[in-house]
């Protein structure tokens, strides 16, 4: 199977390695900022939504424009770019980012792996249910935190009202 390896400027990207490479030494980034970089080399043909890149790293919309922007800058920087040139990912007001240098494409052949061809696939993970990831469901203690003081707030507010009501008559 052949995999795809983007390269503009002095630097190169491999997704499937989850690999940036500037002047041909591997860049250290973490896994927002490189899914950020590849996500909008992937899309290079069009403008990506803050919230569509939203979505597509984080997996939800509650994630504030400001981490976004911070996430966008770390990738900007580990590529040699700068807000102010904008060279690789421009903004765009009130939308989002685009992708605007040019990416030379290159198509390498998987070697498949020594285990993967000597080893047959083990019969007992092949019957396994699969597990289901209670953490993903639970709301964040952030939200829960949101709830609870407007909740508070809520009260507070009857409570005013029915003073004030109570004072009048």
């Amino acid at each position: 199977m052949a995999r795809l390896l983007y390269r503009f400027g002095d630097c190169s990207v491999d997704p499937a390695a989850r690999e940036l490479r500037r002047a041909g030494t591997p860049t250290t980034l973490s896994p927002k900022v490189f899914d950020v970089l590849a996500y909008l080399i992937d899309h290079r043909d069009r403008a990506v939504g803050r919230d569509e890149l939203i979505a597509a790293v984080w997996g939800r919309l509650d994630v504030s424009d400001a981490l976004l922007g911070q996430v966008v800058l770390k990738a900007r920087r580990a590529i040699g770019d700068t807000g102010d040139e904008q060279n690789a990912i421009r903004t765009i007001p009130r939308f989002g980012y685009r992708w605007v240098a040019e990416v030379e494409v290159e198509e390498r052949a998987d070697a498949p792996r020594a285990a993967e061809v000597e080893a047959p696939p083990p019969q007992a993970e092949a019957q396994a249910p699969a597990a289901v990831d209670v953490a993903t469901d639970a709301p964040p203690r952030s939200r829960a935190r949101v709830i609870a003081a407007a909740a508070l707030f809520a009260l507070l507010a009857i409570a005013a009202a029915a003073y004030v009501l109570g004072r009048r008559a």
